[in-house]
């Protein structure tokens, strides 16, 4: 139970901390002058894929945790919160990678994509979905990083025999 506790909260943590370097690296890259529009095309087209697949696994890994632990944790409501609070965060990336981050990847190919209105469209909804999944992600986090008071054995007898 206390490994599961301890994996989801790393998995939380890590993920919210990973895309925040993403995104401060990300920025850098993309406002410098001395990188041309085509390399800052290549560097995204490069890292975004792995900034998927990191935060898929450990968002489904936090998920896995979360839903091993609900019965468990007290209030019950706060385990039932993370879990559902989890599956807003995949819904979120899922609808991020398959409706904008996939269309994007197509218009990067394109030597002026970044002067391309439907490039800032899909960039802008990028921003906006992944600051709405990694903030949900912060939030769980903090719910996850309080005391969870599990029930024992002894409180589920307790609770048994009083139903």
């Amino acid at each position: 139970m206390h490994c599961l506790l301890a994996l989801l909260r790393f998995s939380l943590c890590a993920w919210v901390g990973a895309a925040t370097l993403f995104v401060i690296t990300g920025i850098r890259e993309v406002t410098s002058p001395e990188i041309a529009p085509a390399t800052k095309n290549l560097l995204a087209s490069i890292r975004f894929p792995a900034y998927y697949v990191f935060g898929f696994t450990l968002v489904v890994l936090a998920a896995v945790c979360a839903a091993a632990l609900r019965g468990k944790v007290r209030p019950a409501s706060r385990g039932t919160t993370i879990v559902a609070l989890l599956a807003v965060v995949l819904l979120l990336m899922i609808g991020d990678y398959v409706f904008v981050f996939q269309p994007l990847m197509d218009l990067m190919d394109l030597p002026d994509a970044r002067d391309d209105p439907e490039f800032t469209m899909y960039h802008n909804w990028s921003k906006y979905v992944n600051f709405a999944s990694v903030g949900l992600c912060l939030v769980t986090a903090v719910l996850a990083l309080r005391d969870p008071g599990f029930e024992t054995p002894a409180d589920q007898k307790l609770q048994e025999s009083s139903a």
